[in-house]
């Protein structure tokens, strides 16, 4: 099969990287670049809200800000996440109940909105009775890009990992935010096991960072063209996180966050009693294609979602 990758290098962000050798995704109003970090749609809502409804996704709303234990996570609500059902039918007969949720972060740069329309525009969207949502990062200041204030999930001074200086505190606070959004979730109804998380670049590092640090038993983490922050502090047995399951994607060309950053990790993680399946896709940038949206669909289809 083929994959896609992640973030990270000390040299200022490329304006666009190489367009992937794969199909990439660029369907009707959809379309999927590959600005450095960034994953956006050139979609207009109106236009994303009339298709979803012909093929049973629907944006539903607008989630409200919440909390964890006390702790407040303001910066993460503004806007809050945009969550969006799959339903199936069409709009045919009565509206039935997601019993599934995937949580899914956007990289750096880009918004929630960046990837709201996947459901829709991929194989993805086949999975039935699934609520998505899509939180947006807080606006903060980039080292790497000057101190330029964007959507960001945790501050980066470098993306060449001899280099790069993990921002420890900020990336844990996020993934205590992704443990108050599966909160959220379980108290709609929504087991924990029928739960992943995942993202893309920075967002994926989220994701693999809360698959080591979450006391929650949901049903798996995905990383696509990411790396494990902060890889060198677990070890074995921690938080008892052996057989988690983990997809984890990368593009051999990612000239961001390189290849054998996504590999390393997926090792990392491997050793750590990790159950990974890490899929490669030859020629791809920083970017995503559809092979890698369907191998990710086969994933959540087969090993989380398959009871």
């Amino acid at each position: 099969s083929s994959s896609s990758s992640s973030s990270s290098s000390s040299r200022a962000l490329p304006q666009k990287s190489r367009r992937p050798q794969h199909s990439s995704i660029t369907k009707g109003s959809f379309a999927l670049k590959t600005f450095a970090g960034v994953f956006t749609t050139t979609c207009c809502s109106a236009v994303a809200l009339s298709c979803w409804s012909s093929r049973g996704v629907k944006l539903v709303s607008m989630s409200s800000g919440v909390s964890n234990g006390g702790e407040s996570f303001t910066e993460y609500a503004r806007p809050p996440p945009i969550v969006v059902e799959t339903t199936g039918g069409g709009g045919a007969g009565p509206p039935r109940r997601c019993d599934k949720a995937i949580i899914f972060l956007h990289g750096l740069g880009d918004t929630g909105r960046g990837w709201s329309d996947i459901p829709n525009q991929s194989s993805l969207g086949e999975i039935e009775n699934v609520r998505w949502v899509f939180p947006n990062a807080p606006v903060i200041p980039i080292t790497l890009n000057g101190g330029m204030a964007m959507p960001g999930w945790f501050d980066m001074n470098a993306l060449e990992r001899d280099h790069l200086i993990d921002d420890k505190e900020t990336i844990e606070k996020a993934s205590r935010y992704v443990d108050s959004l599966i909160e959220e979730q379980m108290d709609k109804g929504i087991p924990a096991k029928n739960i992943v998380v995942g993202g893309f670049s920075q967002g994926g590092a989220i994701a693999l960072t809360h698959a080591m640090k979450s006391e929650h038993e949901i049903g798996g983490d995905v990383g696509v063209s990411t790396y494990l922050p902060m890889a060198d502090s677990y070890s074995k047995g921690e938080n008892g996180k052996s057989g988690v399951k983990v997809f984890q994607a990368h593009g051999t060309a990612d000239p961001v966050l390189r290849f054998d950053y996504g590999t390393s990790s997926s090792e990392k993680l491997k050793a750590l009693g990790m159950d990974v399946q890490f899929e490669s896709y030859g020629g791809m940038a920083h970017s995503v294609c559809a092979e890698e949206l369907d191998d990710l669909k086969d994933f959540l289809s087969g090993k989380i979602f398959n009871k």
